[in-house]
């Protein structure tokens, strides 16, 4: 295993591109590269003696690693820990480090969806007791896919650890969900971006908050299109009434 790993890496992430042109950059200037910069995973104290662990970076080497999240979250002994993401994903294993570190905390976890939670943030999300996103914010499923080097037995041989890889993720997604894993297969091929209420109607979250403080909307569409509409007309008369003072 390790020198498929040595040849392999896998990933679940949004920005395909620019995971490319940073491996192309870790090859072309091997022996050369800087240390890794600092972990930038931030840990403070919420209200009510939570703890709060910000995921605002990529998962894996470039961004929050699962050795500093796993040590960050060792350290904490509050009851509640809410989990903080705005994440484009990144490496599979990593996060699936991190989504067990979660699972096996004792501490309820509450985990929020800040910005947008994809690919393999995606998955971090559902480790939550509870999860919820903003009402603007998105996550985003789609298969895993690597970068290989090697014949074409290697070439088979990472399709088949590929195959493996998409089935585990789609089998969280249809525990959380309810659906069945072939649905959630079906998801992630299509690469498939839900807003938030599209997530939660997939089963994916919990909750959607809405812009205002401490609002949780379990509404349905149309329940959620008139409150829209409701504030746009609140705004609009307050316009009005600004614009004649």
């Amino acid at each position: 295993m390790s020198d498929f790993l040595s040849r392999f890496r896998v990933f679940a992430f949004a920005d395909k591109d620019s995971v490319k042109a940073k491996w192309k950059d870790h090859f072309q200037n091997r022996g050369t590269e800087k240390p890794k910069a600092a972990s930038k995973l931030e840990v403070r104290a919420a209200a009510d003696g939570a703890a709060e662990i910000l995921i605002y970076d990529e998962i894996g080497y470039w961004g929050v690693t699962a050795k500093d999240f796993a040590t960050a979250l060792s350290g904490i002994t509050a009851s509640t820990i809410n989990v903080r993401i705005n994440s484009p994903g990144g490496d599979v294993f990593d996060g699936l480090a991190i989504y067990n570190s979660l699972k096996a905390h004792p501490a309820t976890i509450n985990t929020f969806v800040d910005g947008w939670a994809a690919s393999a943030a995606s998955f971090i999300m559902l480790a939550g007791d509870t999860v919820t996103m903003a009402e603007n914010s998105m996550a985003m499923i789609h298969k895993a896919w690597g970068i290989g080097v090697g014949n074409s037995d290697d070439m088979t041989a990472l399709s088949g650890v590929l195959s493996k890889i998409d089935g585990q993720i789609a089998g969280m997604y249809a525990a959380k969900t309810g659906k069945d894993t072939a649905a959630c297969l079906a998801a992630m091929a299509a690469e498939t971006w839900f807003t938030a209420t599209e997530a939660k109607a997939f089963g994916l979250v919990d909750k959607v908050v809405g812009d205002d403080p401490g609002e949780d909307q379990e509404t349905s569409d149309d329940e959620a299109m008139n409150a829209s509409r409701t504030r746009v007309t609140q705004m609009r008369l307050r316009l009005a009434l600004a614009t004649q003072d």
